[in-house]
């Protein structure tokens, strides 16, 4: 059963929403596009994954739960996705890489070759398991929870992989997952279906979103490197819109909508290194009457500090 779905990673949004008001001038801009078709890549892999686990079926109860982003001690840990049956807790890693994967034995090493032959070593995700797994049994002891913690690693494309020795953490493709997990045959001491739904719910309640460092501190871009404005949807963000009439806008199709420069505050808290206040709302929209900005801020999905003109907005956390 799916106890959490996955939702579109807020660092996904924020290179979105960089690249678009970045000119393509910048000499970062390509950089920005990299990064953006990296992250991109991950959630369609991820979403791939996610697919394919629809069809697990399987004769003992157990519990989905995608894109988890938990905290134990101060360490934040972040798995791809978690299938909980009645003894065991399996986190898998989910990689969208179009290459050839070769695993070497000694030293274990991850490599990716091109369809033009080049190599390249990238960051091993066993590591990347095992660093996951230590966190979520010291999460698990301290809530007196006593399953073993293990780990997969799925490819999101139909790779051809060679692998000199099978690590221990088990590696597959996506569409293999499903049959892996009806092949499993938990103990029948471990937990039943209402423990299992109660640990899911747990966990679900435990998840944090992750919100990304401002992405002009991240990449080094400077405020006035990028366009500000409320951004037309239906123009593809190529046209900026207008407050008028009691509405935004488009100076280029002329469409009118009420509620565009919600998607901008939420921009503005993925970019900016600084609290948003009312004046930097208005200049950075192009809104000219301070009162409009200050009944758009009281009515977003924001949180208000302070008092007069010391008042300073940020998200709402959760």
């Amino acid at each position: 059963m799916l106890y959490k779905q996955r939702g579109k990673p807020k660092m996904l949004i924020g290179l979105q929403a960089l690249e678009k008001r970045m000119s393509q001038s910048h000499e970062k801009y390509e950089y920005i596009q990299s990064e953006l078709y990296k992250t991109r890549a991950g959630y369609g892999g991820e979403l791939e994954y996610d697919r394919y686990m629809k069809e697990v079926r399987t004769d003992y109860p157990h519990a989905i739960l995608h894109d988890l982003y938990l905290q134990h001690e101060g360490v934040y840990f972040q798995i791809d996705s978690l299938f909980i049956t009645p003894d065991t807790l399996i986190i898998s890693e989910v990689k969208n890489i179009a290459d050839k994967i070769m695993i070497t034995e000694n030293p274990i090493q991850f490599i990716k070759q091109s369809i033009d032959g080049k190599r390249k070593v990238f960051r091993s995700p066993i590591t990347e398991v095992e660093r996951k797994i230590h966190f979520l049994r010291k999460w698990l002891q301290l809530r007196k929870v006593e399953s073993e913690v293990k780990g997969l690693i799925a490819f999101a494309h139909n790779n051809e992989i060679i692998i000199e020795a099978q690590p221990k953490i088990p590696i597959m493709t996506t569409y293999e997952a499903p049959a892996y997990f009806r092949s499993l045959v938990p103990s029948e001491k471990g937990m039943d279906q209402k423990g299992i739904m109660k640990l899911a719910q747990d966990l679900a309640t435990a998840h944090r979103d992750f919100i990304p460092i401002p992405l002009l501190t991240r990449y080094r871009v400077e405020k006035h490197e990028i366009r500000g404005g409320v951004f037309c949807v239906k123009c593809e963000f190529a046209a900026v819109m207008k407050w008028k009439s009691l509405r935004w806008e488009c100076t280029t199709c002329g469409t009118r909508e009420l509620h565009s420069h919600e998607t901008t505050i939420n921009e503005w808290f993925m970019l900016m290194p600084e609290h948003l206040t009312n004046r930097g709302f208005c200049e950075f929209t192009g809104l000219t009457n301070r009162h409009t900005a200050k009944r758009m801020l009281a009515r977003s999905n924001t949180q208000k500090r302070g008092r007069g003109r010391g008042i300073k907005y940020s998200p709402l956390s959760r």
